[in-house]
């Protein structure tokens, strides 16, 4: 049964010494998020579980488990590999800043209607993309487009295909790994 709002109230006042640790921990450890995100993270999940806690004898644990894995499901899904401060990636400008290849250029074309396509003589065997993922088994296929071609979440393909986000995650390094054994 879950706790009323003021039973919340309390528990969040009481752990939120323990959410800030567990942020700072994960925030110091790695260099690749934030303390600003990861209090964020911690304490949004921290509010969320203290609704769902039943027995205050076992809340530590419980809590403590919610707001690390929640801080590690942020920081796969929005760490960046290249560490820059908020303040310069938000501004842009820098080596490191995402762009959509949908964004109009200057001149008003799109950036990927300024690429061009590979040449078909350079791959091996002279087989395509399409070729070489439709040698894989359908799940891999399926997983690789999504994630690789069309730039789904893990968690976005997991909900599309019914698997959890970590099974999306074998299936798609299982598939890579078949289409560089193929290249090689």
């Amino acid at each position: 049964m879950a706790r009323t709002p003021s039973q919340a109230d309390a528990l969040f006042q009481q752990f939120l010494p323990l959410a800030e640790s567990i942020a700072r921990g994960l925030a110091a450890g790695n260099r690749v998020i934030e303390l600003e995100d990861a209090r964020q993270v911690a304490q949004m999940q921290l509010w969320l579980s203290c609704r769902q806690v039943s027995e205050p004898a076992s809340a530590a644990g419980y809590l403590k488990r919610c707001i690390r894995g929640a801080l590690l499901h942020h920081l796969r899904d929005h760490g960046r590999l290249v560490r820059v401060p908020r303040r310069q990636h938000e501004k842009g400008g820098h080596p490191w800043s995402h762009q959509s290849l949908h964004a109009p250029l200057p001149s008003g074309d799109l950036w990927i209607d300024q690429l061009e396509a590979p040449e078909q003589s350079g791959q091996p065997g002279g087989l395509g993309i399409e070729a070489l993922l439709d040698r894989l088994p359908a799940g891999q296929t399926a997983i690789i487009r999504l994630s690789v071609l069309e730039g789904h979440s893990l968690r976005q393909i997991g909900a599309k295909l019914g698997i959890s986000a970590m099974s999306v995650q074998r299936r798609r390094q299982a598939g890579l790994a078949a289409l560089k054994a193929e290249l090689a």
